[in-house]
């Protein structure tokens, strides 16, 4: 049995019925203040399925282009089990991965090392790129890490570094080599 990548209308009804969930990807776009939940829900309303993947042992999805005012955002869409709406991730479409928000780009990849090409959670193929700023817990404490190569899951956005990279940031750490102090805002939902 073939798996069914959402349609459209099926995506905008739920959105309007806000009978959806988003990710922990998602969470941190809204947190890093890149999009808002109602960016989200007017580029579904505008938008259009560009790309539909599929995945042997989970739903397919389909990627959806839609506009908030100019600003173009790509959704990936699935459906789960009781027919809810799974918003999985939620990007700004830019080099290296995408010319335009339409159409990707024809570069090869970039050897990561270990030759990483595909997803491990999802299949999808993994492109080089230099994430601005990483999350890094050691010990305990929070780290971030900027401009830090890494692999890029193009379908549901994971994140992987190699092992020679993990262990420059251990001894970066471990030496003390801060450049700087952010401060950062913890909230607790009170519901």
């Amino acid at each position: 049995m073939i798996a069914v990548a959402p349609e459209i209308d099926w995506i905008r009804k739920r959105t309007i019925e806000s009978a959806y969930h988003i990710s922990e990807h998602v969470i941190r776009c809204l947190m890093a203040r890149e999009v808002t939940i109602q960016e989200i829900e007017d580029a579904i309303a505008s938008g259009r399925i560009i790309e539909i993947h599929r995945h042997p042992k989970r739903n397919a999805s389909s990627l959806v282009l839609g506009y908030t005012g100019k600003k173009a955002l790509h959704i990936m869409c699935s459906e789960d089990q009781n027919d809810w709406l799974v918003i999985l991730f939620v990007y700004l479409p830019s080099r290296p991965i995408w010319d335009d928000p339409v159409n990707r780009t024809e570069q090869g990849r970039e050897d990561m090392g270990e030759n990483l090409q595909h997803c491990f959670f999802c299949g999808g193929n993994i492109e080089h790129i230099k994430v601005g700023n990483f999350d890094y817990r050691l010990e305990g404490q929070l780290y971030v890490v900027k401009d830090i190569p890494a692999g890029l899951c193009v379908q549901c956005g994971e994140k992987y570094i190699t092992a020679q990279v993990s262990k420059k940031i251990n001894a970066l750490i471990e030496q003390g080599k801060f450049v700087t102090t952010e401060q950062v805002f913890v909230l607790e939902y009170e519901g």
